[in-house]
């Protein structure tokens, strides 16, 4: 609408005020969707809306049957979302499964909650292995040594879900 005087500007008719309005930059792209002149014009005609499907409603269901099964349907579908709100928040505050989010060792087949990713042999392909398993892939040292040639470090993993007790799959290296 670049170029058009203000008095040139198309008009329509609110449906619920019943008063002129001009069209607005901010309904280029929808001027053909625009009912109301504001957004005051727009909430009374929701609730006009509302109450007559409220009263609709009523009138369909004067036996009161119908209502009362779509209150026990809520009922049961609000005790099931309860359900599964209480079953996600004990699973992120560690109340659930102990075992949940543990990882198998590589070599072992041990369930644990830390495990170390390292290459151990010459196909150098990534494997993750417990401390017990570690300390015999890399002779318990860090870097490796001599008798070790192909082993390399990669990273710890730890399970986030594990419970807060201390309790991990990697022993301490003596020193």
């Amino acid at each position: 609408m670049r170029g058009v005087k203000k008095e040139n500007l198309p008009e329509k008719t609110c449906v619920v005020c019943e008063r002129a309005f001009t069209w607005r930059k901010k309904w280029e792209n929808c001027w053909d969707e625009v009912t109301t002149c504001s957004k005051s014009c727009n909430a009374k005609r929701k609730s006009e809306r509302q109450k007559t499907n409220a009263q609709a409603r009523a009138s369909e269901g004067d036996d009161g049957g119908s209502e009362s099964g779509e209150r026990r349907e809520r009922a049961k579908h609000k005790a099931k979302v309860k359900a599964q709100k209480a079953e996600r928040r004990a699973r992120l505050e560690f109340n659930g499964d102990p075992t949940s989010g543990q990882k198998p060792c590589d070599e072992c087949e041990k369930m644990v909650n830390e495990l170390i990713r390292c290459q151990t042999d010459a196909t150098k392909r990534w494997r993750m292995v417990c401390g017990k398993c570690w300390v015999q892939v890399s002779g318990g040292v860090v870097d490796g040594d001599a008798e070790h040639p192909h082993y390399r470090y990669g990273g710890l993993w730890k399970n986030r879900r594990a419970q807060q007790s201390g309790e991990s799959g990697i022993e301490p290296v003596p020193a």
